[in-house]
């Protein structure tokens, strides 16, 4: 298989399972997924394994908070710092990386001032280590996911042990730093387990279960300052902002305001649900968004082709999901010199797509975008240059009127020679697109619909 746009674990060793078959996290080789673990959901969760989970974290921070009262903080300190951020889970909010690292002294520091500040954490009574977000500068929502995948690592270990057993995921044995022994209350090595990898370094990957996924934890710091802290402190002030700083000190100050956000939390558990990897954008944006498209002038004068760019980006993306899954926008190809404007994944989810696949090689359809009054010969050739050597042998250029007859006949005579198939949508089948995803259907149809005119016109 030639190169791949944003790989994921299934590109690169041909699993002949989706997102939709498995319970996890479907890893990316290169960049990390935007999401976090949130601890909330062990806590609402009615597996025991999983409230069981929730306990340990607790127990990890009152044992910190016991070390501190107890005049040992040089041992409390000790303990925080080996949280780190693990690179082999993926998960995160640093586009286009996957890496990891401690937690560091400042924030070591700071997470022991805390507990000098606010009485309530020193005496152990922390009930969810997300509250950390609301009293100590630098613990932001990854860092609580961090914290909690640190802590709970030989959980995340097991559990990729036992889907890759399940699902035959190709393993190494390999062993994963430090994890935390809730019997011994001490970090100990990981054990060597087997687990997924890497192929292009061989470094181990853990995967993540679904059901404990969100892109914000429930208990967040934009959620209390939005719902808690201004409408009692800001609104009565007078004051249009706060600092985070100095919310976090008022919050240190006053506790109770913390401890009563967390019980509205509490009580709103019910409506606390894991979050989707992908969320496509509601049928009345997607109207607005193709409004502004219809408006736009051709050409490039004023930015109108960068913004039909992101419009038509938006709109494909959520419309043919779950059908295709977007995986990149704006790549660079393998020798540096074109730029391939939309990449997704097809992992065969209906027989049309079967096809193209078994007969392009289309795993990764290429959609170039082209904000002209008239698509030319040239830019069919820009998007074939590149279709029989990297990406599968099918593309489709996306532009603003029908296809002259001349580019026409041009995209048949290169199917004769090459092989390659090449379609092109206009304004009128992205319309159509939105009219089938109000009606309940695929709107993939659409792209159906003009692969069997294109179809038509192939000698026989």
């Amino acid at each position: 298989m030639g190169k791949v746009a944003s790989p994921r674990l299934i590109d690169v060793f041909g699993s002949d399972f989706t997102q939709e078959d498995v319970e996890f996290a479907i890893p990316r080789l290169h960049e990390d997924i935007p999401l976090c673990v949130d601890p909330f959901l062990l806590w609402s969760s009615e597996k025991p394994e999983y409230q069981e989970l929730h306990k340990r974290l607790l127990e990890f921070f009152h044992l910190v908070s016991h070390l501190v009262s107890s005049g040992d903080v040089t041992e409390a300190a000790n303990l925080l710092a080996r949280c780190a951020e693990h690179p082999e889970i993926g998960l995160g909010y640093a586009g286009g990386s996957k890496r990891g690292s401690s937690i560091g002294p400042k924030l070591v520091a700071d997470i022991l001032q805390a507990h000098e500040n606010v009485p309530q954490l020193a005496k152990a009574q922390l009930r969810h280590i997300e509250e950390l977000q609301l009293v100590v500068p630098g613990v932001a929502e990854d860092r609580v996911s961090d914290i909690a995948i640190s802590i709970l690592m030989g959980f995340f270990i097991e559990f990729s042990q036992d889907q890759a057993t399940q699902l035959r995921i190709p393993t190494r044995s390999a062993r994963i730093g430090d994890i935390y022994d809730p019997v011994r209350q001490a970090w100990v090595p990981a054990p060597e387990a087997e687990l997924p990898y890497n192929p292009e370094n061989g470094s181990p990957l853990l995967l993540a279960p679904l059901d404990l996924l969100r892109h914000l934890p429930w208990i967040n710091y934009r959620d209390y300052y939005r719902s808690s802290y201004a409408p009692k402190v800001v609104r009565a002030s007078g004051r249009r902002r706060v600092a985070k700083a100095a919310v976090l000190a008022y919050n240190a100050r006053n506790y109770v305001e913390v401890v009563r956000y967390v019980d509205e939390k509490e009580n709103a558990a019910p409506s606390c649900h894991p979050d989707p990897l992908f969320r496509p954008l509601a049928a009345k944006t997607l109207r607005s968004k193709f409004s502004e498209l219809r408006g736009l002038q051709t050409g490039r004068s004023d930015g109108s082709d960068r913004r039909y760019e992101d419009l038509v980006s938006d709109i494909l993306s959520s419309v043919l999901y779950p059908t295709l899954e977007f995986a990149e926008s704006r790549v660079r190809t393998v020798r540096g010199v074109h730029i391939l404007d939309l990449i997704f994944y097809n992992d065969g989810k209906t027989p049309f797509w079967v096809d193209l696949r078994d007969r392009y090689e289309a795993r990764q359809p290429v959609f170039e975008l082209k904000n002209v009054r008239s698509l030319r010969t040239e830019h069919v050739n820009q998007l074939h240059r590149y279709l029989d050597e990297e990406f599968g042998r099918f593309g489709i250029l996306v532009t603003r009127n029908p296809t002259p007859r001349a580019v026409q006949r041009n995209i048949v005579d290169l199917h004769s020679s090459k092989r390659v198939a090449v379609i092109c949508l206009d304004d009128r089948d992205l319309e159509l697109m939105l009219s089938l995803l109000d009606s309940g259907r695929d709107p993939s149809d659409a792209v159906k619909k003009k692969f069997v005119e294109f179809s038509r016109l192939l000698p026989k």
